[in-house]
Protein backbone atom coordinates (compact mmCIF):
# COMPACT_ATOMS: atom_id res chain seq x y z
CA UNK A 1 0.00 0.00 0.00
CA UNK A 2 1.33 3.57 -1.22
CA UNK A 3 1.73 5.79 1.90
CA UNK A 4 2.16 9.32 2.30
CA UNK A 5 6.14 9.91 3.14
CA UNK A 6 6.79 13.08 5.34
CA UNK A 7 10.31 12.93 4.96
CA UNK A 8 13.50 10.95 5.02
CA UNK A 9 16.94 10.70 7.39
CA UNK A 10 20.01 9.07 7.13
CA UNK A 11 18.48 6.14 9.15
CA UNK A 12 14.35 6.80 8.86
CA UNK A 13 11.58 7.56 7.16
CA UNK A 14 8.60 9.71 8.82
CA UNK A 15 4.98 8.72 7.16
CA UNK A 16 1.72 9.22 7.91
CA UNK A 17 -0.18 6.42 9.48
CA UNK A 18 -3.19 4.49 8.06
CA UNK A 19 -5.73 1.87 9.57
CA UNK A 20 -3.74 -0.84 8.43
CA UNK A 21 -1.13 -0.21 11.21
CA UNK A 22 -3.23 -0.97 14.26
CA UNK A 23 -1.33 -3.69 14.87
CA UNK A 24 1.95 -1.83 15.56
CA UNK A 25 -0.37 0.84 17.40
CA UNK A 26 -1.71 -1.95 19.67
CA UNK A 27 1.62 -3.28 20.62
CA UNK A 28 3.64 0.66 21.27
CA UNK A 29 0.86 2.29 23.14
CA UNK A 30 1.14 -0.84 25.73
CA UNK A 31 4.81 -0.93 25.66
CA UNK A 32 6.08 -0.04 29.08
CA UNK A 33 7.88 3.02 28.71
CA UNK A 34 4.51 4.32 26.86
CA UNK A 35 2.33 3.17 29.86
CA UNK A 36 4.99 4.58 32.55
CA UNK A 37 5.13 8.37 31.18
CA UNK A 38 2.34 8.59 28.69
CA UNK A 39 -0.18 7.12 30.00
CA UNK A 40 -2.74 3.88 29.42
CA UNK A 41 -5.06 4.82 26.44
CA UNK A 42 -7.54 1.82 27.49
CA UNK A 43 -6.12 0.60 23.54
CA UNK A 44 -6.91 -3.42 24.49
CA UNK A 45 -8.02 -4.66 20.77
CA UNK A 46 -7.36 -4.14 16.81
CA UNK A 47 -10.46 -2.04 17.12
CA UNK A 48 -9.55 0.22 19.53
CA UNK A 49 -6.04 0.50 17.82
CA UNK A 50 -8.10 1.67 14.72
CA UNK A 51 -10.11 3.90 16.93
CA UNK A 52 -7.05 5.46 18.72
CA UNK A 53 -5.99 6.10 14.90
CA UNK A 54 -9.24 7.30 13.58
CA UNK A 55 -9.87 9.86 16.30
CA UNK A 56 -5.96 11.05 16.84
CA UNK A 57 -3.52 11.26 13.75
CA UNK A 58 -5.91 10.66 10.96
CA UNK A 59 -8.17 13.27 12.01
CA UNK A 60 -5.23 15.78 12.78
CA UNK A 61 -4.25 14.73 8.88
CA UNK A 62 -7.71 16.21 7.96
CA UNK A 63 -8.09 19.12 10.37
CA UNK A 64 -4.71 20.68 11.02
CA UNK A 65 -2.41 18.93 7.91
CA UNK A 66 -0.06 17.43 10.37
CA UNK A 67 -0.02 14.99 13.49
CA UNK A 68 1.68 11.79 14.60
CA UNK A 69 3.73 10.15 12.24
CA UNK A 70 4.98 6.77 12.42
CA UNK A 71 8.62 6.30 12.36
CA UNK A 72 9.72 3.31 10.31
CA UNK A 73 13.50 1.89 9.50
CA UNK A 74 14.06 3.71 5.98
CA UNK A 75 15.67 0.24 4.32
CA UNK A 76 13.48 -2.05 5.53
CA UNK A 77 10.05 -0.07 6.59
CA UNK A 78 10.21 -1.83 9.94
CA UNK A 79 7.58 0.60 11.98
CA UNK A 80 9.79 0.99 15.22
CA UNK A 81 7.65 4.29 16.57
CA UNK A 82 5.84 7.59 15.96
CA UNK A 83 6.58 11.56 15.79
CA UNK A 84 4.76 14.42 15.26
CA UNK A 85 2.96 17.62 16.06
CA UNK A 86 -0.08 18.09 17.92
CA UNK A 87 -2.88 20.27 18.48
CA UNK A 88 -4.10 20.06 22.21
CA UNK A 89 -6.90 22.27 23.63
CA UNK A 90 -4.92 22.76 26.77
CA UNK A 91 -1.84 24.47 25.27
CA UNK A 92 -1.15 27.45 23.31
CA UNK A 93 0.90 26.52 20.60
CA UNK A 94 1.29 23.16 18.83
CA UNK A 95 3.85 20.55 20.13
CA UNK A 96 5.81 17.61 19.40
CA UNK A 97 5.70 13.92 20.43
CA UNK A 98 7.68 10.85 20.49
CA UNK A 99 7.48 7.70 21.57
CA UNK A 100 9.61 4.29 20.54
CA UNK A 101 9.41 0.43 20.53
CA UNK A 102 11.99 -0.41 24.10
CA UNK A 103 14.02 -2.49 21.42
CA UNK A 104 14.97 0.69 19.23
CA UNK A 105 15.56 2.79 22.20
CA UNK A 106 19.16 3.95 22.92
CA UNK A 107 20.35 4.60 19.08
CA UNK A 108 19.99 7.94 18.50
CA UNK A 109 16.53 7.04 16.86
CA UNK A 110 14.72 9.61 18.77
CA UNK A 111 16.84 12.41 18.27
CA UNK A 112 17.57 12.17 14.44
CA UNK A 113 13.89 11.91 14.37
CA UNK A 114 12.91 14.48 16.51
CA UNK A 115 15.55 17.17 15.14
CA UNK A 116 14.03 16.27 11.31
CA UNK A 117 10.34 16.77 12.24
CA UNK A 118 11.31 20.45 14.31
CA UNK A 119 12.89 21.51 11.50
CA UNK A 120 10.23 20.21 9.27
CA UNK A 121 7.44 22.22 11.30
CA UNK A 122 9.46 25.24 11.05
CA UNK A 123 10.84 25.18 7.25
CA UNK A 124 7.90 23.59 5.60
CA UNK A 125 5.31 24.62 7.60
CA UNK A 126 6.00 27.58 8.95
CA UNK A 127 4.68 27.33 12.10
CA UNK A 128 6.11 29.42 14.55
CA UNK A 129 6.74 28.14 17.40
CA UNK A 130 6.54 24.23 18.55
CA UNK A 131 6.55 23.94 22.34
CA UNK A 132 6.99 19.79 24.24
CA UNK A 133 5.02 18.29 27.16
CA UNK A 134 6.61 15.78 28.83
CA UNK A 135 6.40 13.33 32.87
CA UNK A 136 8.94 15.26 35.27
CA UNK A 137 10.37 11.72 35.45
CA UNK A 138 10.85 11.11 32.17
CA UNK A 139 14.61 11.68 31.99
CA UNK A 140 15.49 10.45 28.54
CA UNK A 141 13.01 12.65 26.85
CA UNK A 142 14.07 15.54 28.82
CA UNK A 143 17.32 15.05 27.54
CA UNK A 144 16.44 14.79 23.94
CA UNK A 145 14.00 18.11 24.23
CA UNK A 146 17.00 20.14 25.51
CA UNK A 147 19.00 18.67 22.00
CA UNK A 148 16.22 19.49 20.02
CA UNK A 149 16.39 23.31 21.41
CA UNK A 150 14.02 23.32 23.98
CA UNK A 151 14.20 24.60 27.32
CA UNK A 152 12.47 23.83 30.33
CA UNK A 153 9.79 26.98 30.88
CA UNK A 154 7.76 25.98 33.70
CA UNK A 155 5.55 23.03 35.39
CA UNK A 156 2.26 22.90 33.87
CA UNK A 157 -1.11 21.34 35.57
CA UNK A 158 -2.92 19.51 32.52
CA UNK A 159 -5.54 18.52 34.85
CA UNK A 160 -5.89 17.75 38.81
CA UNK A 161 -3.94 14.83 38.81
CA UNK A 162 -2.00 15.51 35.39
CA UNK A 163 1.49 17.58 36.06
CA UNK A 164 4.01 18.09 33.26
CA UNK A 165 6.57 19.45 32.26
CA UNK A 166 6.34 22.54 29.23
CA UNK A 167 9.42 22.93 27.34
CA UNK A 168 9.93 26.00 24.80
CA UNK A 169 12.22 26.92 22.33
CA UNK A 170 15.53 28.63 23.32
CA UNK A 171 14.77 32.48 23.29
CA UNK A 172 17.82 33.47 25.36
CA UNK A 173 19.89 34.54 22.43
CA UNK A 174 20.24 38.04 24.24
CA UNK A 175 21.21 36.51 27.29
CA UNK A 176 23.59 34.18 25.87
CA UNK A 177 25.51 37.20 24.04
CA UNK A 178 26.02 38.89 26.94
CA UNK A 179 27.18 36.14 29.14
CA UNK A 180 29.69 35.48 26.46
CA UNK A 181 30.86 39.14 26.00
CA UNK A 182 31.09 39.28 29.99
CA UNK A 183 32.86 35.99 29.99
CA UNK A 184 35.43 36.21 27.19
CA UNK A 185 36.30 39.64 28.68
CA UNK A 186 36.95 37.98 31.93
CA UNK A 187 39.60 35.87 30.69
CA UNK A 188 41.07 38.14 28.32
CA UNK A 189 41.15 40.25 31.58
CA UNK A 190 44.64 38.58 32.62
CA UNK A 191 46.49 38.88 29.66
CA UNK A 192 50.00 40.77 29.76
CA UNK A 193 51.54 39.90 26.68
CA UNK A 194 53.17 42.83 24.39
CA UNK A 195 53.35 45.51 27.29
CA UNK A 196 49.64 45.04 27.88
CA UNK A 197 48.79 46.05 31.56
CA UNK A 198 46.19 44.15 32.81
CA UNK A 199 43.25 46.50 34.31
CA UNK A 200 42.45 44.19 37.07
CA UNK A 201 39.59 46.75 38.52
CA UNK A 202 37.46 45.75 35.60
CA UNK A 203 36.94 42.86 37.67
CA UNK A 204 34.48 44.52 39.80
CA UNK A 205 31.83 45.58 37.44
CA UNK A 206 31.58 42.26 36.08
CA UNK A 207 30.91 40.64 39.57
CA UNK A 208 28.37 41.71 42.03
CA UNK A 209 29.89 43.23 45.17
CA UNK A 210 29.93 39.94 47.11
CA UNK A 211 31.42 37.53 44.22
CA UNK A 212 33.78 34.31 45.67
CA UNK A 213 36.43 33.21 43.26
CA UNK A 214 37.96 29.76 43.83
CA UNK A 215 41.40 28.03 42.87
CA UNK A 216 40.32 23.63 43.65
CA UNK A 217 43.37 22.98 41.67
CA UNK A 218 44.83 20.49 44.32
CA UNK A 219 41.71 19.46 46.05
CA UNK A 220 42.05 22.15 49.33
CA UNK A 221 39.86 25.09 48.32
CA UNK A 222 41.87 28.80 48.13
CA UNK A 223 38.74 31.08 48.38
CA UNK A 224 39.02 34.76 47.85
CA UNK A 225 37.16 38.11 47.72
CA UNK A 226 37.33 40.77 44.96
CA UNK A 227 40.00 42.25 46.73
CA UNK A 228 41.84 39.37 47.78
CA UNK A 229 41.93 38.08 44.39
CA UNK A 230 42.60 41.42 42.52
CA UNK A 231 45.48 41.79 44.86
CA UNK A 232 46.95 38.70 44.68
CA UNK A 233 47.06 38.63 40.62
CA UNK A 234 48.15 42.29 39.90
CA UNK A 235 51.08 41.99 42.30
CA UNK A 236 52.02 38.52 39.63
CA UNK A 237 51.04 40.14 36.47
CA UNK A 238 52.85 43.58 36.98
CA UNK A 239 55.61 43.26 38.83
CA UNK A 240 57.71 40.74 36.66
CA UNK A 241 56.61 37.82 38.34
CA UNK A 242 54.28 36.48 35.49
CA UNK A 243 55.06 37.81 31.93
CA UNK A 244 53.43 36.85 28.56
CA UNK A 245 50.14 35.51 30.19
CA UNK A 246 46.91 34.80 27.80
CA UNK A 247 44.59 32.28 28.91
CA UNK A 248 41.35 32.00 26.40
CA UNK A 249 38.36 29.28 26.24
CA UNK A 250 38.93 26.36 23.77
CA UNK A 251 35.58 25.20 24.75
CA UNK A 252 32.29 26.09 26.52
CA UNK A 253 28.77 25.22 27.57
CA UNK A 254 26.75 27.85 28.79
CA UNK A 255 22.77 26.95 30.95
CA UNK A 256 20.53 29.94 30.74
CA UNK A 257 17.37 29.44 33.01
CA UNK A 258 15.58 33.07 33.82
CA UNK A 259 17.34 35.18 36.07
CA UNK A 260 19.94 32.56 36.61
CA UNK A 261 22.93 31.15 35.00
CA UNK A 262 25.76 28.72 34.33
CA UNK A 263 29.31 28.48 32.21
CA UNK A 264 31.38 25.41 32.06
CA UNK A 265 34.50 27.21 30.20
CA UNK A 266 37.29 24.27 29.04
CA UNK A 267 40.25 27.05 28.82
CA UNK A 268 43.99 26.78 27.85
CA UNK A 269 46.74 29.32 29.34
CA UNK A 270 50.14 29.80 28.91
CA UNK A 271 52.86 32.27 30.05
CA UNK A 272 56.51 32.74 32.10
CA UNK A 273 56.35 32.10 35.68
CA UNK A 274 59.37 33.11 37.62
CA UNK A 275 61.51 32.71 34.18
CA UNK A 276 59.83 29.26 33.37
CA UNK A 277 57.70 28.80 30.46
CA UNK A 278 54.39 27.05 31.02
CA UNK A 279 51.15 25.83 29.40
CA UNK A 280 48.32 24.37 30.77
CA UNK A 281 44.71 23.38 30.19
CA UNK A 282 41.90 23.33 32.77
CA UNK A 283 38.21 23.79 33.55
CA UNK A 284 36.13 26.99 35.36
CA UNK A 285 32.98 27.10 36.33
CA UNK A 286 31.14 30.43 35.98
CA UNK A 287 28.22 31.32 38.08
CA UNK A 288 25.91 34.50 36.95
CA UNK A 289 22.87 36.40 38.03
CA UNK A 290 20.53 39.21 36.35
CA UNK A 291 19.91 41.54 38.58
CA UNK A 292 18.62 45.06 37.55
CA UNK A 293 18.25 43.75 34.07
CA UNK A 294 22.25 43.01 33.77
CA UNK A 295 24.12 39.97 33.86
CA UNK A 296 27.04 39.59 36.47
CA UNK A 297 29.29 36.54 37.67
CA UNK A 298 28.29 36.04 40.94
CA UNK A 299 31.01 33.03 41.42
CA UNK A 300 34.06 31.29 39.78
CA UNK A 301 35.84 28.08 40.54
CA UNK A 302 38.30 26.63 38.25
CA UNK A 303 40.84 23.57 38.76
CA UNK A 304 43.81 23.38 36.56
CA UNK A 305 45.12 19.94 34.97
CA UNK A 306 48.86 20.27 36.89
Amino acid sequence: MQHKTILNTQRLSLREFDLHDSEFILKLVNSENWLQFIGDKGVRTDNDAKDYLKNGPLKSYKENGYGLWLVAIKESQTPIGMCGLVNRATLDHTDIGFAMLPNYMGQGYGYEIANATMNFAKNSLNLKKVIAITDPNNHASIKLLNKIGLDFERTLDLSENDSVLLFSPNTTTQDRDEINTIASSFFNLFTNVEGNIPNLGEIKNMFISNGIITNNTSGLPIYYDLENFIDSRKQMLIDGTLTNFIEGEISHKTEVYRNIAHRFSFYKKSGTLKGVHFENIGMKTIQFIKANGKWKISSVAWSDEH
